[in-house]
């Protein structure tokens, strides 16, 4: 795959740029794009799980809400889901009843993928009539269920409802006997069991193991691009003068390729090429040069992570529009908040103890508290998205309520806020 980390950047920061910014401070790495306030038609909180591929991409999500079938695929519907499904992954549970009454159309896309959660035959031979994808949970290798898994696209599979032993062999007898069919394993929750799913033929995984730290090593040195984003991070936070964050960003020659590919993006509507660090610095500003360097942060790697590096972008920028916009705290808090949420995820990111990175960046005392995993001011708030992003709603809201937020709005601040991460992604063209 070629490095087109220039070229991704550049997008982003033109995506930022052409979009209404209400979020003015160099705090806040990214501008709001999308209106927070709430849909109408929106009116539960939808629930997503991400998919990760075997390349360690987030294809897709599992979609939900905690409201009777028929309210749930409405909301589903109201949350632009099939417009989601036209390029991703969309799996919707379902129940036979209501594809028999057809509930299901509309959200049919050439990504939708239906999943049946016991084997109905009627429901089977209807989505398949229609040419829609259909995945079956609760499967086993009894003869009978045979048939049915031949026409099936899926079968999603729990690493903990069997012992080991009989998951293993399972996966493997499935990957046999239906070739075709692929698995997703729902309940991964480190990355020794995904790597353990991925031998056993495995295609697809649902869990927690995507935010959690692989192998942290205490030891490990951040690499120097990063290092020098730190660096000009922490300069633009303290107000530093001129002069003194162009000799930082001089020490990496790929971070000044970078900037002057900021700066002469069409978007800046430069007369003349810009050809020198200063030019470049006084073209992009403060607050855009944070919102592009912040970003960036998770792009300056390569080579086996940088599939699951982009796939945690998109979780860290749902995360922090979210806090950002979930609130009517003072904008210098709300910038702040953006901050923890993308910050969040920096440990797993770079493989390093949280405290190590803390050490190496200058920020408030509160977010250094919520970092280092201290309830502090914030910490409240990231426990809530974090109970939103593994599906807990009734804990997540509890939080809510104790924190004074507007619990009605929540759905469409959560809505807004995917939303904003994925125009977001794809203007970047990391899609």
């Amino acid at each position: 795959m070629p490095d087109r980390t220039g070229e991704i950047n550049v997008g982003f920061l033109s995506f930022l740029k052409s979009k209404p910014e209400p979020v003015a401070s160099p705090a806040t790495p990214a501008a709001a794009v999308a209106d927070a306030s709430p849909s109408d038609e929106t009116a539960a909180l939808i629930t997503r799980t991400e998919i990760v591929d075997k390349r360690q991409r987030l294809s897709g999500y599992r979609f939900g809400a905690a409201l009777p079938e028929p309210a749930m695929l409405d909301a589903l519907v109201a949350a632009q889901v099939p417009g989601f499904a036209q390029s991703r992954l969309a799996l919707v549970p379902i129940s036979a009843e209501a594809v028999s009454a057809g509930l299901h159309l509309p959200l049919v896309a050439p990504h939708t993928i239906f999943l049946l959660d016991h084997l109905a035959a009627d429901a089977v031979a209807a989505l398949r009539a229609a040419g829609s994808q259909i995945a079956l949970s609760g499967i086993s290798l009894k003869e009978e269920e045979a048939a049915l898994l031949s026409q099936a696209d899926l079968a999603v599979l729990s690493l903990h409802e069997h012992p080991l032993a009989e998951f293993q062999t399972l996966c493997k007898q499935l990957h046999l006997r239906h070739p075709n069919l692929k698995l997703m394993v729902d309940g991964v929750d480190t990355w020794e069991e995904q790597r353990m799913c991925l031998s056993w033929g495995a295609s697809y995984f649902m869990g927690l193991f995507l935010t959690t730290a692989d192998h942290v090593d205490p030891d490990a040195r951040i690499d120097q691009s990063r290092m020098t984003s730190i660096e000009l991070l922490n300069l633009l936070r303290t107000d530093a003068e001129l002069p003194a964050m162009i000799e930082v960003a001089k020490r990496d020659p790929g971070m000044t390729y970078q900037v002057l590919q900021w700066a002469n993006a069409p978007v800046n509507g430069q007369a003349t090429k810009v050809t020198s660090l200063q030019q470049a610095f006084m073209v992009l500003g403060r607050n855009q040069l944070y919102r592009g360097l912040t970003v960036s942060m998770f792009r300056l790697g390569g080579g086996a992570n940088k599939e699951r590096d982009e796939s945690l972008l998109e979780v860290a920028l749902t995360r922090a529009r979210f806090l950002e916009t979930c609130s009517k705290l003072p904008q210098a808090r709300r910038d702040e908040l953006f901050l923890v949420g993308l910050l969040s995820l920096f440990d797993v990111l770079l493989g390093v103890p949280m405290a190590n990175l803390v050490g190496k960046m200058h920020l408030s005392d509160d977010i250094r508290e919520v970092l280092l995993g201290n309830e502090g001011v914030y910490g409240p708030y990231l426990t809530m998205v974090l109970l939103l992003q593994r599906d807990k709603v009734e804990q997540a809201l509890a939080i809510a309520g104790e924190l004074g937020l507007d619990i009605d709005s929540l759905p469409g601040v959560g809505q807004a806020a995917f939303q904003w991460a994925q125009e977001s992604m794809k203007h970047t063209g990391a899609d």
